[in-house]
């Protein structure tokens, strides 16, 4: 079950019509779950997703918001529990990849970096916390949470807050809800950037090998059925955060 005997077998999936947020929701469905796959403009990939998993008929579901909206992400969870029943884990998958130096970082840029890759997964948990109470959440990290990268920039303060609050919401929230996070290294090239530039880079991985969206869906699942574990971080990434910064060359 998703946190103990008798919780929700059911999931939201944020971002999860899309790259790795479809991997997770494939391995939940594998698993067994009832996956509600979020997104924002991928209806088609989303619809596509959902009749793969045998659609509404066989427990699944796609919902629509915008994370940038506070209102949307509030109203969310609520939403998704009113029309299908109790959600028992939530995972923050959603999240935009920014590369700008931390001086050329304005307060509009920093905002806006923060509203998908922190605010909304906040406000999700929150709202896990209140309507769901019970369960476990999985947040979606980056290596990058280990190291002083400053080619991250915004992004990467945003990731590093929302472990920080990842800690802290397991020591609040438990015994009832788990917290944790996944924390991958070199996946799937961000849209910008030519997936060979991404392939330069692993050599310099201590596993040598990139890491497979399967393997980091395989993680989330692996968090949510384990109860012994909460408040940790789970870094994916091949021994990349263990060796600093710089460690792969990336300019």
């Amino acid at each position: 079950m998703a946190s103990g005997s008798g919780e929700a077998r059911r999931v939201l999936v944020t971002g999860g019509a899309v790259r790795i947020g479809q991997a997770i929701v494939r391995a939940f469905a594998a698993a067994g779950y009832c996956v509600v796959i979020h997104y924002r403009r991928s209806e088609a990939a989303a619809q596509a997703l959902l009749a793969e998993l045998g659609g509404v008929q066989a427990g699944h579901c796609a919902v629509q918001a915008d994370l940038l909206d506070c209102e949307q992400v509030a109203g969310l969870l609520p939403a998704v529990v009113r029309s299908g029943g109790p959600v028992g884990v939530l995972v923050n998958s959603a999240a935009v990849y920014s590369r700008r130096p931390l001086a050329e970082t304005d307060a509009r840029f920093l905002a806006e970096a923060y509203a998908i890759n922190f605010t909304a997964p906040f406000l999700l948990m929150r709202s896990f916390e209140k309507v769901c109470r019970t369960g476990a959440i999985v947040n979606l990290l980056d290596q990058r949470v280990a190291q002083a990268d400053f080619r991250a920039g915004a992004y990467g303060l945003a990731k590093k807050s929302l472990r920080d609050v990842t800690e802290a919401a397991a020591l609040e929230w438990a015994p009832r809800i788990r917290v944790n996070g996944v924390a991958p290294g070199l996946v799937m090239a961000p849209p910008n950037v030519a997936p060979e530039k991404m392939a330069a880079l692993i050599p310099n991985v201590p596993t040598k090998k990139a890491v497979a969206p399967d393997d980091v869906a395989k993680a989330c699942v692996f968090l949510a059925e384990m109860t012994a574990i909460t408040g940790q971080t789970l870094f994916l990434d091949g021994g990349l955060h263990l060796l600093g910064p710089n460690a792969t060359g990336e300019k």
